[in-house]
């Protein structure tokens, strides 16, 4: 439960390439302690970063049990990236809706390139 809990801070309060790559840390970190590794340098490092990403997860969580099921109620945080003012497709001081063209063409230019060449 506490684990459950905690990564759902996580997914709260750090952004999702942090959040990601502690994720894949993590899978590196037990390989590491099965190998009874733990005094090296891979280690540490792999402790700093989870340390650093680690400084604003923190807040509360509510969860629901039942017949053996964890149910996330509710998340709180004052270091949630998440905010209702933001989170608009209004136009706000945050974000330009003009400037997720741009991006839709560079994250398109490949799929854009395929059908070019496959339609050749």
């Amino acid at each position: 439960m506490l684990y459950f809990a905690h990564q759902e801070l996580e997914r709260l309060c750090l952004d999702r390439e942090t959040f990601q790559a502690k994720a894949n840390l993590s899978n590196y970190m037990a390989k590491l302690i099965y190998n009874g590794q733990w005094f090296t340098t891979y280690r540490e490092a792999i402790s700093a970063f989870v340390n650093v990403s680690q400084k604003y997860v923190t807040g509360s969580v509510k969860l629901k049990l039942y017949k053996g099921n964890m149910i996330l109620q509710g998340l709180d945080s004052e270091y949630s990236l998440y905010s209702e003012d933001f989170s608009t497709f209004d136009e706000d001081e945050v974000y330009n809706q003009k400037d997720a063209e741009g991006f839709i063409n560079l994250f398109g230019l490949p799929i854009k390139i395929q059908a070019l060449l496959r339609n050749k």
